[in-house]
């Protein structure tokens, strides 16, 4: 287990073990550094996914069939895991992801937005081909262009369920 999940875990732990007493970490106590770089960025949040293995006190999260997928194949993935290119553009950047499961090679494209300066991963970013300036930043095509090439990559991956 890395230290970030380490970090990670002990604190949900803690927070789960203090029930309603009060004496829990709050959010703002809990160190956790995230990586500067795009690519260590994705690496990182393809890694910690801890929280997503089948226990029985994280059951709920199986109502979902991306979380399902990784805890399923987890190991599988972490192996083979590539982070091929990260294409960056001020405050939007997509990262082109491999990895192996079985005899399939999937690819995935992860988004992150940069915020303040630190690079994250976007949890809801869609940026439609179709619309006039697709990242809003003045350069549409480019945009266009950086859609394209994920779309391919995407196209080219081995199905998955979702």
């Amino acid at each position: 287990m890395t230290k970030h999940a380490a970090l990670f875990v002990a604190a949900v732990s803690a927070l789960v073990g203090a029930g309603c007493s009060g004496t829990a970490p709050s959010a703002h106590q809990i160190e956790y550094s995230v990586p500067k770089q795009p690519a260590e960025l994705v690496k990182q949040y393809y890694r910690d996914v801890d929280w997503r293995l089948p226990e029985k006190k994280y059951e709920f999260l199986f109502l979902l069939d991306g979380p399902t997928f990784i805890a399923k194949h987890r190991d599988a993935m972490l192996k083979t895991l590539e982070v091929v290119e990260t294409a960056e553009v001020e405050t939007i950047a997509a990262s082109f992801v491999r990895y192996s499961i079985g005899g399939n090679i999937y690819r995935q494209v992860k988004w992150l937005r940069k915020v303040d300066g630190t690079w994250y991963v976007s949890q809801r970013a869609y940026y439609s081909s179709y619309g006039d300036d697709p990242f809003k930043d003045g350069n549409p095509e480019r945009a266009k262009q950086l859609l394209k090439r994920t779309d391919q990559w995407e196209k080219d991956s081995a199905p998955i369920w979702w």
